[in-house]
């Protein structure tokens, strides 16, 4: 059961970022609605979106902040990019590792921010969101926001997001067979021990691999966007979920397990390749993984709390299946949804 001191601490969030508690799955400051891959890019570490163009960082809440991202990939403010990540090539020959294979890193050159000192709200915060659904919210060289109201929102943020996924799409994107999750939040699209598997600039994914200059290790890490909104984190979340089985750095391998193959086939998406040929392209990049499908389903579009309508970016089934997830459980209040029948149909009965 949810505590009442959290439900109060997320009430406050809401009442100073205008019910966060609904907002959306990327960034308000230029990824607002996806992680750059989880595919992060995809937006897993390969998993989402591209990372978004330098934004001036503000604590005042984005105008737009829309749950996924336009019809036209560019992120930008307010808007979840969820194209895929394509950072700048590297040389075979540089200790720069490449990401499930397919994914150019670069070395981790950022040094970690000073801490952003946390208000005593705000901290308190933290400490029942990490005791409500053990994830571990790294404050160290972290940036939530630099005044408490900014704090209080990005972290209402992930409250609701958490809150709004079904309990054991939580528990499994939470604590899996990558370890336990660690939810980050820095301009620089920075992992733990550093890496920028999208190159410098904010960006928002999953990664289920670090890596420290030397070798890969094995891990589970959101890296948000400073003031990512809570459609966007449920996003990332939903790639936590979906990858938990996946060998790690490996995401396209998601594609091969039944709930997606059932997903697949139920949201309207075609394989058009043998089952052989998939298998081989699961370390692809992203434009090759999703030329292994076409898309027959429902229009994507929708229509925002702010009244824009949009279109989701959804470039193959995994892709899908975070978007589309995220809005049917996140979308802010005010969000108008179609009826999206085979989504909600398939999330209601295997998801919950």
């Amino acid at each position: 059961m949810r505590s009442r001191g959290l439900l109060a601490a997320v009430s406050t969030v809401a009442l100073l970022s205008g019910a966060v508690t609904a907002a959306v799955v990327f960034s308000a400051k230029g990824d607002a609605g996806q992680a750059p891959h989880t595919y992060a890019a995809p937006t897993v570490a390969a998993e989402h979106a591209t990372p978004a163009a330098a934004v001036p960082a503000t604590d005042a809440p984005s105008a737009s902040a829309a749950p996924t991202s336009i019809s036209a990939p560019a992120a930008t403010a307010g808007v979840a990019a969820t194209n895929p990540a394509t950072p700048t090539s590297v040389s075979t020959v540089s200790v720069a590792p490449t990401l499930a294979d397919a994914w150019s890193a670069t070395a981790p050159a950022e040094t970690a921010a000073p801490d952003a000192a946390l208000s005593p709200a705000a901290s308190e915060l933290v400490t029942a969101i990490e005791s409500e659904w053990g994830v571990t919210v790294v404050v160290s060289g972290q940036d939530w926001g630099l005044a408490e109201a900014a704090q209080m929102r990005n972290l209402g943020a992930l409250a609701g997001a958490l809150d709004s996924l079904p309990a054991g799409v939580v528990s499994l994107a939470t604590d899996n067979s990558h370890g336990s999750l660690s939810i980050l939040s820095n301009e620089a699209g920075r992992t733990l021990d550093g890496w920028q598997p999208y190159g410098p600039g904010a960006a928002n994914f999953y990664a289920s691999q670090d890596w420290d200059g030397n070798g890969h290790t094995v891990t589970s890490q959101i890296v948000l966007q400073t003031g990512a909104n809570q459609v966007t984190i449920a996003h990332e979340l939903l790639h936590a979920y979906q990858m938990r089985d996946a060998p790690s750095g490996s995401y396209g391998q998601a594609l091969l397990t039944d709930e997606m193959r059932a997903f697949t086939a139920a949201a309207g998406w075609v394989q058009v390749v043998s089952d052989e040929e998939l298998q081989s392209q699961v370390h692809g990049s992203w434009e090759e993984i999703a030329a292994l499908f076409r898309y027959d389903g429902a229009d994507l579009s929708y229509i925002s709390e702010t009244g824009e309508t949009l279109q989701a970016f959804t470039p193959n089934p995994i892709e899908a299946f975070t978007a589309i997830g995220a809005l049917i459980y996140a979308a802010p209040d005010g969000t108008e949804l179609p009826d999206w029948t085979e989504y909600k149909r398939w999330f209601e009965a295997n998801l919950g």
